[in-house]
């Protein structure tokens, strides 16, 4: 294949985006998914650094070709590769640590760690563009996000599974009454206060804990918590002290525990990236299930199976 194939479908690409990218005021998207083209890779654009997820290895070629395209078109200046080849795992899923994991560029030497900030809609997030293997941000998320701030005005969110708490953001900076956002990693837990302060929301509103979801949700039963809303965005498979997590296996659990603490006019987000994933309906208490999918891939994602996504509410 010509060697400009990859600059012209790069150049496409980032025609077609623009102006939804101008128009938001988003500083970070995804320029190619690894459906469009023979090339296994993902490209994200943070600012002006390309982050490149390899499903596969590729070529120098292949490789100078991206940098030279991308050095062009969108004035990158850093290029940072994330190893995305499966790993073995009885589940064929990727597992993602509980706490960050430290990836090296497969290939290209190690850089050390540079944090940027980026906007969305008018929100600001830190990311880590070479100490983890993500960033700091999962961007297949974003219209799910801004759609989760439309509907918390007034309302007590719940966010478990909050990774650097994104979906916290959005709906406290939309006027929630209250966010607790929950993740058992303390690394995650003070990377969410971060960027409660870069978009100046007060802590004693937002609640940060370090706790299992599975925990909390016990938590919140003794203690009569309710929630209007409880996103539920847990990894494909992880493992803590001895005990693994499947979101195949789990997820009826889940579900459950979080409807014991909804109000009765509240709903769940759940949502997942696991390939292949099927909802249990049988096993769920009752309720009535939604799937948003379609509504929730953003523009920049060609990818329509980015993840699952359904508003679950109870019956």
């Amino acid at each position: 294949m010509p060697q400009s194939e990859i600059f012209e479908l790069l150049n496409k690409n980032y025609h077609q985006r623009l102006k939804y990218i101008a128009d938001n005021n988003i500083t970070a998207y995804r320029l190619y998914d690894n459906d469009q083209l023979w090339l296994p890779v993902a490209i994200d654009i943070y600012a002006n650094n390309a982050i490149i997820h390899c499903f596969a290895l590729i070529t120098d070629e292949e490789k100078l070709e991206i940098e030279s395209s991308l050095k062009s078109l969108v004035n990158v200046h850093d290029f940072y590769y994330k190893d995305r080849t499966p790993r073995a795992d009885h589940t064929g899923a990727v597992p993602k640590p509980t706490e960050p994991e430290s990836t090296p560029n497969p290939e290209s030497p190690q850089k050390e760690d540079k944090t940027i900030i980026i906007e969305e809609y008018g929100h600001k997030f830190q990311c880590n563009l070479s100490g983890y293997l993500d960033i700091g941000l999962f961007l297949d998320h974003r219209e799910t996000r801004r759609w989760i701030g439309e509907q918390s005005k007034g309302k007590i969110v719940l966010n478990t599974f909050a990774y650097t708490g994104s979906f916290s953001i959005y709906a406290a900076a939309n006027g929630a009454a209250k966010t607790y956002s929950v993740d058992l990693s303390k690394t995650y837990c003070e990377w969410i206060k971060k960027n409660l302060e870069l978009n100046n929301l007060p802590h004693e509103q937002n609640w940060v804990y370090k706790m299992d979801t599975r925990e909390f949700f016990k938590y919140a039963k003794k203690k009569n918590l309710k929630f209007d809303i409880i996103i539920i965005d847990p990894p494909s498979f992880s493992r803590n002290k001895g005990k693994s997590f499947s979101v195949q296996k789990d997820h009826p659990q889940l579900i459950n525990d979080a409807l014991e603490v909804l109000t009765p006019t509240g709903f769940i987000l759940f949502s997942n990236n696991k390939q292949g994933f099927r909802l249990q309906n049988e096993k769920l208490s009752p309720c009535t299930i939604q799937n948003i999918q379609r509504r929730t891939i953003p523009a920049d994602f060609t990818n329509y199976n980015a993840h699952y996504c359904f508003v679950i509410r109870p019956a």
